[in-house]
This record gives C-alpha cells, sequence and structure tokens, in this order.
C-alpha cells in the first residue's frame, strides 16, 4: 500500500503537474480524485488552510500547493531523480515556474473568481490587464522554448519547468472538449487566450511520454 495520497482534480494543469513530479520521483501515490468523490474534497480541504487542490498527505504529513510539494519532493527524497536542475539552471526553473503561474493564475482568476465582473463598466480594463499579465507570461515562455536544442529546457533533461509548462499547454489547449456542461471552462474560453506556437509544437512533442500519457 502507498504511504502517499494526493487529492486532485484530473484535468487541474496544479493537479497534473504534481501528478507528473511525484512519477518522476518515483514514487507509489494513492489518486483521489475530489470532483469525482465530494467525500475527498472535504478531506482535502480539512487538511490544508489553502482550500484549493492537489494537496498531498506523505507519510501523515499534509502539503498543499503544487509548487511547495514539488520542493517537499526533492528535500525528502534527495535520491530519487531531481525536480529541479542544479546550479544555474535552479534558478532559471524557478523563474519559468513563476512565468506558468502569472499566466494560469491570471486566467483562472479572470475566468472563474472575477467573471462575475463581465457585465460592469471596470470589465474592460479589468480584463484587458489580467490578460496582458498572462499573454506576457505565455509569450516569454515561448521564447524559452522556441530556439531549445534539445526538447527539454535544461541538458539534465525532463524537469520541473518542462512539467509546468506541458501542463499549462495541455489544459489551456483540452479545453474546448471540456467546455459542455462545465461553466467555468466555458467562461475561460469566452477570454479568447491563445497559446503561442512555440509552446504548442514544444509541448507536443512531449504528448508520447508515457508519465503524460498516463494522465490523460
Amino acid at each position: 500500500m502507498p504511504s502517499r495520497t494526493l487529492y486532485h482534480f484530473k484535468h487541474s494543469p496544479f493537479s497534473r503537474r504534481t501528478r507528473l513530479a511525484i512519477a518522476h520521483k518515483r514514487l507509489d501515490v494513492e489518486l483521489r480524485e475530489a470532483r469525482e468523490n465530494p467525500a475527498f474534497l472535504e478531506e482535502a480541504l480539512r487538511l490544508v488552510p489553502f482550500r484549493t487542490l492537489p494537496v498531498l498527505v506523505d507519510e501523515g504529513r499534509a502539503m498543499g500547493d503544487s509548487l511547495a510539494i514539488a520542493h517537499w519532493l526533492d528535500h525528502v527524497y534527495p535520491d530519487a531523480p531531481r525536480l529541479f536542475p542544479d546550479g544555474e539552471g535552479a534558478l532559471d526553473a524557478l523563474q519559468t515556474v513563476a512565468l506558468v503561474d502569472v499566466a494560469l493564475d491570471n486566467i483562472v482568476n479572470l475566468g472563474t473568481r472575477y467573471y462575475p465582473l463581465n457585465d460592469s463598466p471596470a470589465w474592460d480594463g479589468i480584463k484587458s490587464e489580467l490578460l496582458g499579465r498572462a499573454g506576457r507570461a505565455l509569450e516569454a515562455l515561448a521564447a524559452r522554448v522556441a530556439s531549445l536544442p534539445r526538447p527539454t529546457l535544461y541538458e539534465s533533461g525532463w524537469s520541473v519547468a518542462d512539467m509546468w509548462i506541458w501542463s499549462a499547454v495541455s489544459w489551456l489547449e483540452g479545453m474546448p472538449p471540456r467546455a459542455q456542461g462545465n461553466k467555468n471552462v466555458t467562461q475561460i474560453l469566452t477570454l479568447g487566450v491563445a497559446v503561442p506556437a512555440a509552446l504548442s509544437k514544444w509541448a507536443a512533442q512531449h504528448n508520447g511520454r508515457a508519465d503524460v500519457r498516463a494522465l490523460v
């Protein structure tokens, strides 16, 4: 029996990248899909104060936030394959995952939490500001992958930065089929977010990975 439990949402980019991180560390984990089982969601929300998923329980210790979980896994399992590259690559990886979160957080917030303001005179200004931040972050990420001489961002191979970018692109590009019956997805699609071509091309080459296929 695994000593780890991950409370997650199947399609969430935050949950998917955490599953990729756990797979990279070659750790067993029990998956509890909180959208399919409301009891799992209630359990997860009691475990950490964030009231967001994913939530990892590792040997009885609960941890929320996907980036914190990734740092935790590298710290507690140093002999397993590393998520963060060493040396200068670590700084670049941190900047990369930060750019991913700027893009995702602004898109998600605008399409969900702030969306009730869409009838307000302030909406156009709010939308322009938040989509501008997200768009600049996506373009910066596209520039990072456009001229890579290899499939991964770093010579050491698949890393947290690759996982973060792939999960974000997969989520954005996979929304249209999920729009029917999903209010949040429908609202996000109205924002008209476009994934830069360089990001789509880069992400596509990783779709055949075994850990990536396991997500979908």
